[in-house]
């Protein structure tokens, strides 16, 4: 009784700087796995694994425990005792600290698990908390309280090329307070990755581990939407491994807390077929050429628009005709048509749609 007492009693001693390093702790993975595209549990138990050792070494040696002499034959036990038996007398010289660093450590990945003191964390790539980010901002973006969002809201964009479902993720992104992906760079960023490690673009085991290893900064280079980096990529999708492993991405990103704005060709039909919201954005082909004519042309790149119009109608028989994940609206996609749109009109539209989720979501 007197020990339960003891224990009790250094419990609530020790309880209020725990309970600070703990949050701090709480918050950081948080933000690491916002700004990793990470689950919270794949940061958080890792850090579990120093203060279960200090607090085992701590209590074994409390308890009067000692690895002197051990002499067992077994190499790996010996040298396991050895390291308990320093980690504990460690832990009970620095006391004050070691058992505020166990406590509050364990405290603080239990909190992260359960969504506790995230609100400080900030989304990577492209939050919608962020100024003057993307086209068509200006001032402060609303936040999610004022949406009525308290729960997840994972919105999936998908559509062929020069649709304008880029922009308008973006543009989404800055409204509804939420992270954005353009999921067509992940490939670029592994293609210029790879290259750029003297990794062999044709082997699929190497470019795969490059995949394995890609973090959400590597996104922002912007060398990334150049015409080199599209051939690098074109060469690393042709491996499975490549797109296993961004598919993982993908959905790691798709599942953050609070949700995201995703855009790609199969987002609502494999990476995200819960998403809350699916809009497929398409346009006519002679539409999207000129859009992509027009795009090139401003940036001093004349171009032919039969040859492009021709490339867009071959990449989306291609698209559409692969048999891995093809370009097609998923079933309860709402259907969004640019063709006689601008991109504040298409804008307009897509909140309407969010709007009208959100809205029948919270009655």
């Amino acid at each position: 009784m007197g020990s339960l007492a003891a224990f009790l009693a250094l419990l609530v001693f020790f309880a209020p700087l725990s309970f600070i390093y703990g949050r701090s702790v709480a918050s950081r993975i948080a933000r690491e796995a916002s700004a990793r595209g990470r689950s919270r549990f794949a940061l958080g138990w890792p850090k579990l694994v120093w203060p279960v050792l200090v607090g085992a070494a701590l209590i074994y040696r409390a308890l009067g425990g000692r690895a002197e002499g051990a002499t067992s034959g077994w190499a790996t036990l010996d040298a396991a005792l050895a390291l308990i038996d320093f980690l504990g007398g460690a832990a009970l010289v620095l006391f004050f600290v070691a058992v505020p660093f166990v406590l509050g450590r364990v405290f603080g990945v239990v909190a992260a698990l359960a969504g506790y003191f995230g609100e400080n964390a900030a989304p990577p790539l492209r939050d919608g908390n962020e100024s003057g980010n993307g086209a068509g901002s200006s001032g402060p973006q609303p936040g999610k309280e004022r949406f009525g969002m308290t729960a997840r809201l994972t919105i999936a964009i998908d559509g062929p090329a020069a649709a304008g479902k880029g922009t308008l993720a973006k543009r989404l992104s800055e409204r509804y307070a939420l992270a954005h992906l353009d999921t067509g760079l992940l490939y670029r960023a592994v293609g210029r990755r790879a290259f750029a490690q003297g990794v062999d673009l044709d082997d699929g085991e190497a470019a795969g581990a490059v995949a394995r290893a890609l973090t959400p900064s590597a996104l922002d280079d912007g060398s990334l939407r150049g015409r080199e980096a599209g051939e690098l990529a074109s060469r690393v999708a042709a491996h499975p491994q490549v797109r296993a492993a961004l598919d993982a991405f993908q959905r790691d990103f798709a599942r953050r807390p609070g949700g995201a704005v995703l855009d790609g060709r199969d987002i609502g039909t494999v990476i995200a077929p819960d998403a809350e919201v699916k809009i497929f954005v398409t346009a006519s082909a002679e539409v999207r050429a000129r859009r992509r004519t027009e795009e090139l042309s401003a940036k001093g790149r004349p171009v032919d628009y039969e040859r492009i119009l021709a490339e867009v109608r071959e990449r989306d028989a291609r698209d559409a005709g692969r048999t891995v994940a093809p370009l097609k609206p998923a079933p309860d996609a709402h259907l969004l048509d640019t063709s006689e749109l601008d991109i504040e009109a298409a804008f307009q539209a897509a909140c309407e749609l969010i709007d009208r989720f959100l809205a029948g979501r919270n009655a």
